[in-house]
């Protein structure tokens, strides 16, 4: 009964439920070709405010549109999508979460005023920080055990993609056509998402429509027999109503995932990847490398890419729990030799020029590992391990503690600078990252090739 890896239908579902993955990628890299459009005398002819921002407004937009906005995004957005995918269905919250896009986009295209940009991010922050959750609990509830990693892998794939999209086009369009772009991806993805995208299989049964999910399973196996999966969906489903939020803390293994879900993604942010997006091209200036920051963005973007593309092949291969031990230590390495760097450019009896290209080498080594690990498989394993009664409940906690975490870090971030200076910073994320390791090796339970039910008993147990 095992779904063929070339059943176009399927992957043509999955392109299209990661379109907003795509425009995740796009909309949290957008500042890197705005900003300088927006603060550069050079390219006032480009500008639409006709005016160059001063420094503090180009201080808000970079913190607040990459991060406190999208963070803040993040606590509004999570429990509307909950809601409207438990009440609605996963298809129609998937098209709802392109509205907020499309808005975003336009805004931005046509607008005159600074404040057009700080609502353009406000409202990607509500679809950005829903996306990720929301595309894992879908894949979750339409593949197989053997494929259900392969298929969330994508979503990582796409949110590079995105990000290379927005380094390679966005410095070469105007404000308004980039912008454009972004609202007609969210435009395609609507209408792609109703023609295109089943509900799920699982939501199907919860509310009854049994005919309608045996069809949907029959699609998406490519003709496979699917009796036996059908029954197990039912039984999972079985006399299981959609809980509250306090439900989460009435069993032992939903109680244990939201602790583990927690721990895995908030975490994932002392990694200092939230403050890497923001601060890319400052951490090259600051090298000293003879490449310019754009020319070594892109690098970067293709570095990110290419190794997110391998992810697919290892994440059902050695499984989850040592993809992210192997990637959580090697963030330790990387990070542990840029603050080791910084250290050595800050005193002054050392000349660090023959090697400033450490930075750029050191950035794309992070994201390698990022991408093997911690970009994707702790959303992966949080739509794994909560129960259906409350995966949709458990995800928008987790989603608004994430985006609340990436606040207060780049909020904080100058501060701990101030404090502890650039090498500092990076040793401590260093340590973070260590503790990571030894947290997934001492209690995060493997779910490689294990149905949604026997994860659940083991969670139980």
């Amino acid at each position: 009964m095992r779904a063929s890896i070339g059943n176009i239908r399927l992957w043509l579902i999955v392109f299209t439920v990661n379109l907003i993955s795509l425009l995740c990628g796009m909309f949290l890299t957008w500042t890197s070709p705005i900003l300088p459009k927006l603060s550069s005398y050079e390219t006032l002819d480009q500008n639409p405010l006709n005016r160059v921002i001063t420094a503090n407004e180009q201080s808000w937009i970079a913190a607040l549109s990459s991060m406190a906005l999208s963070s803040m995004g993040g606590i509004i957005g999570p429990p509307i999508c909950g809601l409207i995918s438990e009440k609605f269905g996963r298809k129609i919250s998937i098209a709802s979460i392109h509205v907020p896009n499309l808005i975003a986009a336009l805004t931005a295209a046509f607008g005159k005023n600074i404040w057009f940009y700080y609502v353009s991010r406000l409202v990607a922050g509500m679809s950005m920080s829903s996306a990720m959750a929301l595309g894992a609990i879908y894949f979750s509830e339409i593949a197989e055990n053997h494929n259900r990693g392969i298929l969330y892998c994508t979503t990582s794939i796409f949110i590079n993609l995105g990000t290379l999209l927005t380094y390679c086009i966005g410095p070469y369009t105007s404000i308004m056509v980039f912008n454009l772009i972004l609202g007609a991806i969210s435009l395609l993805g609507i209408l792609l998402t109703l023609l295109v995208v089943p509900e799920s299989p699982y939501y199907l049964v919860q509310y009854g429509k049994l005919e309608m999910a045996r069809q949907t399973l029959a699609d998406l196996r490519n003709g496979s027999d699917i009796t036996a999966e059908l029954k197990l969906v039912q039984e999972n489903v079985l006399n299981i109503k959609n809980d509250g939020v306090f439900a989460i803390f009435q069993t032992k293994a939903s109680r244990k995932a939201l602790v583990i879900s927690v721990v895995l993604t908030c975490l994932q942010q002392f990694s200092g990847i939230n403050i890497i997006y923001s601060y890319t091209q400052t951490i090259f200036d600051r090298s000293g490398s003879n490449l310019s920051s754009h020319v070594s963005s892109i690098l970067v973007g293709v570095a990110q890419f290419v190794t997110i593309c391998l992810i697919p092949l290892s994440v059902d291969r050695f499984g989850r729990k040592k993809l992210l031990i192997f990637a959580s230590s090697g963030l330790m390495f990387t990070l542990a030799t840029l603050g080791t760097f910084y250290w050595f450019q800050n005193n002054s009896n050392y000349n660090t020029s023959s090697i400033n290209w450490l930075p750029l080498v050191c950035l794309i080594l992070f994201f390698a590992y990022f991408n093997c690990g911690l970009g994707g498989l702790p959303f992966l394993i949080m739509s794994e391990l909560f129960p259906l009664n409350v995966r949709s409940s458990g995800s928008s906690v987790v989603s608004v503690l994430y985006w609340f975490t990436g606040f207060m870090m780049t909020f904080y971030y100058n501060r701990l600078n101030d404090v502890i200076g650039d090498s500092g910073s990076f040793y401590l994320f260093s340590v973070c990252m260590a503790c990571y390791a030894c947290y997934v090796f001492l209690f995060v339970p493997e779910t490689k090739g294990k149905s949604l039910q026997q994860i659940n008993d083991k969670m139980n147990a």
